[in-house]
């Protein structure tokens, strides 16, 4: 795992499946070291190191309490009383199994559904358009006894033939230039604690991978931080991110009065084009409020709807959960303000949370593993709503509890 993640280029969910790997390596590696010593000897060691204190997950540090938040969740349907979304999809048609995954766009707080018609996203930075594209089982099944309707057959016929385990397209026009150096992340709400041994194994990988890819960026959390500093914004999530322009899987730059790719189907940009962006990062892409930008992230490493790291080479699929732990998963495009790309590349300074622009954050979560988040909000509002017999606007909304890593303990959670 260790020497394909050097090999690959800016791909940040096999990145994160490689870190997820190396954290899970004490509880599965010994199947696969037979007859190497030196693994057998490692693997007996992060073991022994992962019993000796079970990891556990840090508090919130983020707002997600604060009165905005409650006003917002005020307003929102409990997940299992929605039936649509903003772009009117709805669950009609579609495998019962993508109702276990939860995307939500935090900005809004709307849920979005998977396999329908893009959705519209409009905020200050940007306006345009969200497709969500999830594998779902009908294809890799020979016989799946599921009516599905023609939007979710086509989209499971354009995945057959491919690894990807989901595939999320965007399209969009600018409101602002970005002026400082833009990053695709993958985050934690909660940080996570490890063993020292684990930690320095996976601080090695890392620290490999951003010298094959500068513009790479990872933090453990705030771990140490005071609280004065945590109020000021001075601490950085557990995340790992790439440069947008060199992490993205396909960017398609339209100009004025040409017809963008249409959302849903297939995403071409020439493989030149494709590495001059993985090469250069920063400065690959020439932002501006003309242009219809049309991009998408795809990977095999992560299913959603089975929560699981898939596909990775010499590991056989685990649930994520076992090191994230039972919280969601956040997707964020961001800017780092005060600082031009120029100055990045030279100081490499923290993600500190006061100086980041969020373009776009997704939360991603699943109902059979994860808890807390706008997800867990919106179902304990829900599980409020029939206990009590109130109205959504009578149902306050206390602290998400933090929820423990489960490396080589017993889950809490149903292991599928």
């Amino acid at each position: 795992s260790i020497s394909c993640c050097l090999k690959a280029e800016a791909n940040l969910p096999f990145i994160l499946s490689s870190v997820v790997n190396i954290l899970e390596l004490g509880s599965i590696a010994l199947s696969n070291s037979k007859g190497n010593p030196l693994s057998l000897a490692l693997c007996s060691r992060i073991k022994k190191n992962m019993s000796k204190k079970g990891s556990t997950v840090t508090a919130s540090t983020d707002a997600d309490d604060d009165d905005e938040f409650v006003e917002a969740m005020q307003n929102l349907q409990a997940v299992d009383d929605e039936e649509s979304d903003d772009a009117g999809n709805s669950w009609v048609g579609h495998h019962p199994d993508l109702k276990k995954m939860c995307v939500i766009d935090c900005a809004t707080k709307r849920r979005i559904i998977p396999n329908g018609a893009p959705v519209d996203i409009d905020n200050e930075c940007f306006f345009g358009q969200i497709m969500l594209m999830v594998r779902t089982p009908d294809a890799d099944a020979k016989n799946d006894s599921n009516s599905l309707k023609e939007s979710a057959k086509r989209i499971s016929s354009y995945m057959k033939p491919k690894k990807r385990r989901f595939e999320f397209q965007f399209q969009l026009k600018l409101k602002r230039i970005p002026e400082g150096p833009t990053f695709l992340g993958c985050e934690l709400e909660h940080g996570i604690k490890v063993g020292g041994l684990t930690k320095s194994l996976v601080n090695i990988l890392l620290a490999m991978v951003r010298r094959i890819n500068p513009g790479f960026h990872y933090s453990w959390g705030p771990e140490g931080a005071k609280p004065d500093e945590i109020e000021a914004g001075n601490y950085e999530k557990t995340h790992l991110s790439f440069p947008l322009e060199a992490s993205m899987d396909r960017i398609i730059v339209s100009k004025p009065g040409e017809e963008p790719p249409k959302l849903g189907y297939e995403l071409f940009e020439s493989n030149e084009s494709v590495k001059r962006r993985r090469k250069t990062g920063f400065g690959s892409v020439q932002w501006n409020l003309e242009d219809t930008y049309t991009m998408c992230l795809w990977s095999q490493y992560a299913d959603w709807i089975k929560w699981k790291s898939m596909n990775v080479p010499g590991v056989s699929p685990f649930l994520m959960s076992r090191v994230t732990g039972q919280q969601p998963i956040y997707l964020c495009v961001y800017e780092i303000s005060d600082c031009t790309p120029e100055e990045y590349k030279k100081s490499r300074p923290p993600h500190l949370r006061k100086q980041l622009m969020i373009f776009n954050r997704l939360e991603i979560s699943n109902k059979e593993h994860t808890v807390g988040g706008f997800a867990g909000k919106l179902e304990e509002s829900r599980s409020n709503r029939v206990r009590r017999g109130e109205t959504s606007s009578q149902v306050s909304f206390g602290d998400t509890a933090s929820v423990d890593s489960d490396f080589d303990t017993k889950s809490r959670v149903t292991v599928g």
